[in-house]
Order: structure tokens, then sequence, then C-alpha cells
């Protein structure tokens, strides 16, 4: 049996559906991602589980345990803001202790439990220090450390990392892992960041307007989106509108160009888009691969990939390369020819609701 359940959970405001029939079971140690642009419901549905918002229907289960109606003071969860919300009166020990000290723990044992979250996130030297003389990212682990100092059944997260600049984000990230990891707690950890939530996680949630979309791994989620919504917003994909030509022999037109796409018979009379990554693309004529030509439209310096979009027959198709020392970056206006295998592209018809 799972850990945690969220069995067919709805919430409305104000006759406005912010989340609807969500459904999910949490095995103990998972790390969860919730993944969506603004207004999908990923943050109404983490204050549902915290306690703060009460489920217009469904129920919450934590260890087979009913949790629907329960203030969030009697969950034994853990939350961290994106605010950190720290006690700006307090030192960072005595942040770490308070959810510790108010549940009437004696003094030795806040003082151990206190150290050992302090050194769990190597900040033992900082412990008299108040939140206005931390960094940012100092200030993000030391709500970490108090969120986990009363060893709560789940840990929930809410955007921790945005309000952060790149570098710090990615070592946090990296840290949070660590110890999630470590100490083996069931994680759900809100985000709009792609990169975010396919290096952190187990399973992502990909929600759009109150609705789960997919739910899978990392790698699921990227290479098999379930609609065209989780194709376009994990990553970077090339969505081409094409034309069935030869459905047995799996072949569609791009313009006046032909490309191998499996078989489709299932996608006959309708309109159809082909979809594939541009990392999957390469340079250059193939025999035997799908080739392309037309000319090149722009080319976009990223650092470590050159993102090179190609006209063909008026369609734009982007093509990633990593950056090397002697890569020839093409001109704008060239001829030029691209390619890629019939199992990198596939077929879609829509996208799910």
């Amino acid at each position: 049996m799972a850990q945690l359940e969220l069995n067919h959970i709805s919430k409305s405001f104000s006759g406005t559906i912010a989340v609807h029939d969500f459904n999910l079971a949490v095995e103990t140690g998972e790390f969860i991602s919730f993944l969506g642009p603004s207004g999908c419901g990923k943050t109404t549905t983490l204050r549902m589980l915290a306690g703060f918002e009460i489920p217009t229907s469904g129920t919450i289960r934590l260890d087979n345990r009913d949790l629907t109606l329960l203030p969030a003071n009697k969950r034994n969860m853990g939350m961290v803001f994106q605010s950190y919300a720290l006690f700006p009166n307090m030192t960072a020990a005595q942040n770490v202790g308070y959810g510790l000290k108010v549940a009437g723990k004696p003094k030795a044992e806040i003082e151990g439990r206190v150290n050992e979250m302090l050194d769990l996130i190597q900040m033992r030297d900082f412990a008299r220090r108040y939140p206005n003389q931390l960094s940012g990212g100092q200030q993000q682990r030391l709500a970490l450390a108090r969120a986990l100092a009363i060893r709560p059944q789940v840990l929930l997260l809410d955007e921790p990392l945005s309000a952060l600049d790149a570098k710090i984000r990615l070592e946090l990230r990296q840290e949070i892992r660590r110890i999630q990891q470590h100490l083996g707690i069931t994680t759900i950890y809100v985000t709009h960041d792609q990169e975010e939530a396919l290096s952190l996680s187990d399973r992502i949630v990909v929600m759009r307007r109150g609705v789960i979309q997919q739910v899978g791994t990392p790698q699921q989620i990227y290479n098999n989106p379930a609609g065209d919504f989780v194709a376009e917003f994990v990553g970077h994909i090339n969505l081409l509108p094409v034309e069935v030509d030869q459905p047995r022999q799996g072949i569609v037109r791009l313009g006046s160009q032909l490309i191998r796409a499996g078989q489709f018979e299932h996608l006959n009379g309708r309109p159809v888009r082909l979809a594939v990554r541009p990392e999957e693309l390469k340079s250059g004529f193939v025999e035997g691969a799908n080739n392309l030509t037309g000319k090149i439209e722009s080319v976009t310096y990223l650092g470590a990939i050159v993102r090179i979009r190609v006209d063909v027959d008026g369609h734009l198709v982007s093509l990633d390369m990593f950056n090397e020392r002697a890569l020839n970056i093409p001109a704008v206006g060239q001829p030029y020819a691209i390619h890629f295998p019939v199992g990198a592209c596939w077929l879609t018809n829509g996208e799910k609701e």
C-alpha cells in the first residue's frame, strides 16, 4: 500500500475549478514533483496536502490515516516555502529548533536535533547568526532544516529555489536531493522549472488547468509525452504540421519532402503533427535516415549548445548541436541538410486535456 494517497481530489474557489479529480499514490521515500505553468493547480494541491486548504471533494490519506479535514499542525508534514518564512528575531539554531520547542521537547533533545540538522545542511558554524546575516541560499537551507527537524513523514516544498540566482539554484537543487536521499523522506516538490523536475524527481506529475496530463519518470515524461502539451512544456521539441502521404508505409509529407514516421493507420483522416526533439537532428545527409533540406533561418548561441533553425519549405525546424571550439557554425541564409532516424520521431493528433 502506498504511503500517501490522494483520491479524486478537487478544489473550487467561488465556482472556479482549481484542481479536478486529482489521483496519485506515493510510495515511501519517493521524490515527486508537481510540474506545470502558473495557475495549473500544483500549489493548490500542495496546500491541500499541507492542510492549508480543504478539498471540495476527495480524500487524502497518509499511512492509511484520513487527513482530509485535519488541521496542518496535526498532519506531521514539513513545509518549505518560496519566501523562506524564517523568524527574523531568532538565530539560525533557534529557527531550526522552533517546531521542537512548540512541541514541548526537552531542551537536551532540541539541542541535539538542532546540531544534527545544522550539520546536515553544513551550517553548524552559522548557528548564532540571524537570517539577515545569511545569504538567500543559506536562508533556504535553514528553512529546509527547520522543516526536517520535527521528523515529518512527508516533506513539502513550494518552489523553494525560484528566488535564487542560477548558480545557487543548481547547488541547492543538488543539496536537496542529497538530503532527501540521505533521510529517505517522502517528498513533494512544486516547480514550474522543467530542468528542476527532471533532475530531482523519481516521478513527475505534469499538470495543466487543474488536470493531471501525465505521471511518469523523467525519462517517460521526456521521451514518451502523453500529448502535445507535455511534449511542448517539458524540454524543446519540433511539432511540425504534416500531411499523410502513404499510411501503409508510414510516410508523411512536410511541404514537398517525405518523412518516414512508422505506422499510423489509426491517424488516417485526422490532422497530424510530427514530433522530434532538436537534439535528435544532425547536420548532413545520411542514407536510410529521414533527410530534409532547407535554408538557415537563425543561429542562436546558448553556451553548451548552438540552436540552428532551418526553414524547410516554410516550416521552421530546430536542430541542437553541442558546442565545440572547432565547431563550424553555418551562416544565416545558406542551404542546409539535416537528418534524423525514423525511431526519433512520432506522430500526434492533438493534446490531452
